[in-house]
């Protein structure tokens, strides 16, 4: 059985990756601060206590698996200090195992342009988390070169059943047989999202085939307007009450709230489209990708029973 190591189990993307392995026949083993905190369906020795920024707790819980699964991120106003310091442990573990690392990518790179971003289009970052998240790659593209194989798959806001601190858990109330959502865009405005079940399910099918050491898969992710929303919860028989979301709360939080000042540098990607051309996926999995439809997200992130 192939082993992956899961650095960040308790996160949106690394828990749906564990599931997604396992369901496809990995072991899975966590590297977690606090083993409290593991999933209740993962044996305890498959459990290491240790931190993501510890060199060699990394690379021991590392040893003897197939797949180094690096899912951690500090908190979102600390990226400037401690994110490239926070992944340099696994690069190094990946490196010297020389073990396949998956890495989930987002779109911060990119400027918003009018038409969908592939593989090829070099990053522009337009703000100071975007050349964070670029120098990020740049470290992991370095370790392809070193030792490492590399898969990054790269997604839009995460959406799904048992998310936390989505945009889709600020933006969705639901009661009863009724939701409200508040939109943080206009009604003109197409939003790139990756319903996490069906990314991590194809990133797990993408390690069953050939790679070369360094890939960058986009996620053909799900491009959503006011009216698709709208569509999707008349599909579900759903009643929707569809409003703007307040911003200017955010805004007086981020007078005092470093984190909410960081979420602010990003309102862009609500005003302008930043949106991944997903076919070099499309072409890899052919019918063996995994795409839910909106409304049938709806169902199951919003009315999970």
């Amino acid at each position: 059985m192939k082993t992956a190591l899961i650095i960040g189990i308790t996160g949106n993307f690394g828990a749906q990756m564990a599931l997604a392995l396992r369901e496809q026949g990995w072991g899975i083993r966590a590297l977690m601060r606090d083993p409290a905190k593991a999933p209740d369906w993962l044996q305890p020795d498959c459990v290491i206590c240790g931190s993501a920024e510890d060199a060699s707790a990394v690379l021991q819980a590392a040893r003897g698996a197939d797949l180094l699964v690096y899912a951690a991120n500090p908190q979102y106003h600390r990226w400037h200090q401690q994110a490239l310091a926070m992944l340099e442990p696994a690069v190094r573990a990946a490196e010297q195992l020389k073990l396949q690392l998956v890495f989930p990518g987002n779109v911060y790179g990119y400027a918003p342009q009018a038409e969908p971003v592939d593989e090829q289009v070099r990053m522009n970052p337009p703000t100071d988390k975007g050349l964070i998240r670029q120098q990020m790659e740049q470290r992991l593209q370095r370790a392809s070169e070193q030792g490492a194989r590399v898969l990054i798959v790269r997604a839009g806001d995460f959406i799904g059943p048992n998310t936390t601190m989505t945009w889709l858990d600020l933006m969705a109330s639901v009661k009863g047989n009724r939701v409200r959502l508040k939109l943080p865009h206009d009604d003109q405005h197409v939003h790139y999202y990756s319903y996490l079940p069906d990314l991590c399910a194809n990133t797990a099918k993408l390690l069953n085939g050939p790679l070369l050491d360094w890939e960058v898969f986009h996620d053909p992710g799900l491009a959503v307007s006011k009216a698709d929303w709208q569509n999707a919860f008349q599909a579900m028989g759903v009643s929707a009450r569809i409003s703007a979301f307040p911003w200017w709360g955010l805004r007086l939080a981020a007078l005092v709230s470093p984190l909410m000042k960081e979420v602010m540098k990003m309102r862009y990607l609500w005003r302008q489209p930043v949106i991944m051309n997903g076919e070099k996926m499309i072409q890899q999995l052919g019918d063996r990708r995994q795409a839910t439809p909106l409304p049938v997200i709806v169902r199951d992130t919003l009315f999970k029973p």
